[in-house]
């Protein structure tokens, strides 16, 4: 078991930068057979908007998210921290959730969760065995009392952070075009001229 859990861990510090990547593929092949109607497209863009919203909360509290692993230099125990340990992967799902209801294809979502747990759960393992190697006991008590994915209803007492704008701003703002971009190409993809794929693909 212990074996298996070093591999893991490793497996998951080699996912990690390459994160992006990964669901961009993904995004791809779920575009190309994308077929977009309402009101799931409706339900989408709003799944997206609080996955993001979410996201600037936990972004703004860390200053290093886009780097690697050993970059942390502190355990940041506020905003949505106190809460949950994984804020930005539970934005990741609620946001990965609203693209496949874009798509048309409620399928996709249960594709998109497949991939999602078997991307991010040894990234997760990952990063935890480092922040309880970094951090130590403070770690493990925070571990102990706040859960890594569903919030908890009471944040965690001894919270440590603050919340910065700045890091929206030089962090975030790739996120908030990306996610602009994907509504307008699946826009077309369902309404507009992009529409012909149907055709060439021979759907």
């Amino acid at each position: 078991m212990a074996n298996n859990a070093i591999s893991l861990e490793k497996w998951g510090a080699k996912l990690f930068p390459h994160r992006g990547t990964i669901w961009g593929a993904l995004g791809l092949v779920l575009f190309l057979f994308a077929h977009p109607h309402n009101p799931l497209f409706s339900w989408g863009i709003a799944l997206m908007g609080l996955g993001e919203g979410l996201r600037v909360w936990g972004t703004g509290y860390i200053k290093n998210y886009r780097g690697p692993m050993q970059e942390a230099e502190k355990l940041t125990t506020a905003g949505p921290y106190a809460y949950l340990r994984n804020p930005l992967y539970l934005a990741n799902g609620v946001i990965g959730t609203g693209i496949a209801l874009l798509s048309g294809l409620w399928w996709s979502i249960i594709l998109f969760w497949f991939a999602f747990y078997l991307l991010y759960f040894p990234i997760i393992r990952a990063e935890e065995n480092f922040l309880e190697n970094k951090f130590g006991e403070t770690y493990t008590a925070y571990a102990h009392k706040v859960p890594r994915f569903f919030p908890h209803l009471l944040p965690y007492p001894e919270r440590r952070g603050t919340f910065s704008w700045i890091v929206i701003e030089k962090k975030e703002m790739t996120t908030l075009f990306t996610l602009g971009t994907v509504v307008l190409l699946f826009y077309l993809r369902g309404w507009g001229f992009l529409k012909i794929l149907d055709r060439l693909l021979g759907f």
